[in-house]
């Protein structure tokens, strides 16, 4: 299939998300997952990450993105939570991390 065929990448992705939503819910129940979520450590308040404690620092958001609606394909990422870890461990403020599967 091709963009023009499927329409934008994002819908691309939407109809991917959809396809797979199915299989997800039938694999997990809502239960499990909400169980999951509650024995996790607190999501740390990336805001207060961004504002620092230097007001003359710069804080830097890194991003683990294997594609972009924009620009296709970026980096072939076979490890994301090491490559998280190193930009912990090379200061960034804050790590975004995008979870798409398909992409």
């Amino acid at each position: 299939m091709t963009q023009q065929d499927t329409g934008t990448v994002l819908d691309q992705i939407i109809e991917g998300v959809r396809e797979d939503l199915e299989t997800r819910r039938s694999a997990v129940s809502l239960q499990e997952v909400q169980r999951a979520a509650a024995e996790q450590t607190p999501a740390l308040d990336a805001e207060a990450a961004l504002r620092g404690s230097d007001p003359a620092a710069v804080q830097v958001i890194a991003e683990v993105k294997r594609s972009s609606p924009s620009k296709g394909a970026l980096a072939e990422i076979t490890d994301p939570a090491a490559l998280a870890a190193a930009y912990e461990r090379g200061g960034a403020s804050a790590i975004s991390v995008l979870t798409e599967q398909r992409r």
